[in-house]
């Protein structure tokens, strides 16, 4: 607040919760020129806006792409006559050359930069239109700069100020924050998952939860889950219409919602205070990244929970998905090509086009950092980019740009998996990563201070009976309430997914000891025999009804692959596979597994029904090799 106050640079370095905004508001109100407070939570202005202290708040607007272009001329009105002293915009407002001029003609004297670690390529939440601030703060007369962030390394910080072309003051707050207590626990499966967020939950005395998932189907599976089991639960991404989102985050502040399922985005500026429990389904993208999510937890300093489940197999999914969001060489010529053509100026969409699944103004950015392009102010929708001499190293330039966002996406998430596997305390580790020393043990985390597992240890599966698929039908025609496929496989294996009702019934963890692709693999059996039959209700929902009169095929279980099989013809199928796999120039295993020939060696089917019976034949296989192994079975 000094440095602000006084007029000098300064990057803060403050943990969630800290109280990061009194700084600017308080500086806001003692500075004698105009504040601007540039904000990347768009859809969260006006909360923010409408939550400033009664002191503040009537001095205070925003301007963002919500407001009819005469609001927002009337709203910097004010600011230039001096009635309004603090405006919060959007970064991407400052590529509009007749703003920065409004800003310059009313005299700004201090511009906040919110999240200012998304200025840093290298860092873990990258934005393009904050590398265009130095470029607007010169433009603006070089007014004070305040950049404020949770999550920056000593690295990061150091390529803030070199991309904002400052040289700030640092004042750093330590990142440990002594009411949370941060557990990691080892999860082997989605099951396992479940089990663990419902006991969590349920030992959730007053306040509110959070639960971060990393897709939006997930958000909706889980929240249901939950709601099934008796908590006030519901789902949040950026895929719901905008009046649902709202409900959902009014419905959370209220306290009418308990816990909100939601994908990363969830939670930034929401200033509730009483979160009692932050967990996370998934590994986050970095170690940045968890300690933005958790700090969402206590803001109001009561002990709270925070909860990171981890498993090898997510472990390896990050690993996969870290290193494909690194654009190919391809992808930034396509991008560099496009501009050219454009002849200086080119719509986003249409740049979309060229390289799909990509964000274009990344792509641009990284041009930009390559020193290959300079983008200037946009012309209404569409970019203005200049390209600038090609030098002669240009292809060593984008091999090294890539080079080096593959070693960082990748270091990145092994930081997160190794805090997670680590036997470390999490608070020292934390504190580490962020360049602070910290003494453990902690006490509050599962390293310095364990608790019990919250998996729960369930009873042993009962056997499989003798006729699988005569069980699965009898089964169905008992529920008193019909079941979709989904929620009939859920209930057949005893998971937490099946709906409260068929918890309740004969069906219940019928087939708890076979595998769920098995399962999937049975239902899906009877339906093509017609034993079972999807029907629609009335209210829309497709659910299946059991046919009793239908003959029902002759379900398999491993054990009884294993007491059927027909040696003779195993040894004929693997001959076939053999000259398959080298006619089609592929491993014998893409073919088909040795499990699978055995079970067709057992199964022996007549037709290409039966072969879907079979584990390891789905529909393409079927399709492709379906003839070929009847002639083998039946010749």
């Amino acid at each position: 607040m000094r440095a602000a106050v006084a007029g000098r640079d300064t990057l803060a370095l403050m943990p969630t919760g800290s109280g990061k905004s009194l700084t600017y508001q308080l500086a806001a109100m003692l500075r004698p020129e105009p504040t601007v407070v540039l904000s990347p939570l768009i859809a969260l202005m006006k909360d923010q806006v409408d939550k400033l202290p009664e002191q503040i708040a009537p001095v205070a607007t925003f301007v963002n792409s919500s407001l009819p272009a005469e609001e927002t001329a009337s709203r910097l009105a004010e600011v230039a006559d001096g009635r309004k002293r603090l405006v919060y915009a959007a970064p991407e407002r400052l590529r509009r050359a007749e703003f920065v001029a409004l800003l310059k003609k009313i005299g700004v004297g201090l511009v906040v930069v919110d999240e200012v670690h998304c200025v840093s390529m290298w860092g873990h939440d990258f934005r393009p239109d904050y590398l265009f601030i130095s470029r607007a703060l010169a433009e603006l007369g070089a007014p004070v700069l305040l950049g404020m962030t949770a999550t920056a390394t000593p690295e990061t910080a150091r390529e803030i100020s070199r991309a904002l072309g400052r040289s700030p003051e640092l004042v750093s707050t330590s990142v440990y924050r002594p009411n949370l207590r941060y557990d990691v626990e080892e999860v082997a499966n989605a099951e396992d998952r479940l089990h663990v967020l419902v006991e969590r939950l349920r030992g959730l005395r007053g306040g509110s939860a959070i639960v971060y998932a990393r897709s939006r189907r997930s958000t909706e599976e889980l929240a249901r889950t939950l709601s099934g089991h008796g908590f006030r639960a519901a789902h949040y991404h950026a895929g719901l219409e905008a009046e649902e989102r709202t409900r959902v985050q009014d419905a959370f502040l209220s306290g009418e919602t308990q816990a909100v399922v939601a994908t990363t985005a969830f939670g930034m500026g929401i200033d509730k205070p009483d979160v009692r429990l932050v967990a996370l389904a998934n590994y986050p993208g970095s170690l940045e990244e968890y300690v933005q999510m958790v700090g969402r937890a206590g803001r109001d300093g009561v002990e709270s929970d925070t909860l990171l489940l981890a498993s090898p197999t997510d472990a390896g999914a990050l690993r996969r998905f870290a290193v494909s969001d690194v654009p190919a060489a391809s992808e930034l010529r396509a991008v560099y090509r496009a501009v050219r053509d454009s002849g200086g100026s080119v719509d986003p969409e249409q740049l979309g086009s060229v390289v799909p699944e990509r964000d274009p103004r990344v792509l641009v950015g990284m041009l930009e950092q390559a020193e290959l392009v300079r983008r200037d102010f946009d012309e209404g929708r569409r970019m203005r980019v200049e390209l600038l001499s090609a030098p002669d190293d240009a292809a060593g330039r984008v091999e090294a740009l890539l080079a080096r966002a593959e070693l960082v996406a990748e270091s990145r998430a092994d930081r997160i998996v190794g805090f997670a596997e680590s036997r470390v305390c999490r608070h020292a580790q934390v504190a580490e990563h962020f360049g602070e020393a910290f003494e453990a043990p902690c006490g509050a985390c599962d390293v310095c201070s364990p608790r019990s597992s919250s998996i729960a240890v369930a009873d042993a599966p009962p056997p499989l009976p003798d006729d699988v698929a005569e069980a699965i039908v009898e089964a169905v025609a008992s529920l008193r309430w019909p079941l979709g496929r989904r929620s009939l496989v859920a209930t057949l294996r005893g998971s937490l997914k099946a709906p409260p009702s068929a918890r309740r019934s004969l069906a219940y963890r019928l087939l708890a000891a076979a595998p769920e692709a098995d399962v999937r693999r049975w239902v899906a059996l009877l339906e093509s025999a017609g034993a079972l039959v999807e029907v629609t209700t009335d209210d829309g929902f497709r659910v299946l009804h059991a046919d009793r009169s239908v003959p029902l095929p002759r379900i398999r279980t491993a054990a009884d692959v294993s007491a059927d099989v027909d040696e003779n013809l195993a040894e004929r199928l693997r001959a076939w596979r053999l000259e398959r796999s080298r006619e089609d120039e592929v491993p014998a295993y893409v073919v088909l597994h040795d499990s699978t020939l055995r079970e067709l060696a057992a199964a022996r089917p007549r037709s290409h029904e039966e072969l879907a019976g079979v584990k390891g034949l789905g529909p393409v296989k079927i399709e492709r090799y379906g003839d070929d192994l009847l002639a083998v079975v039946n010749g």
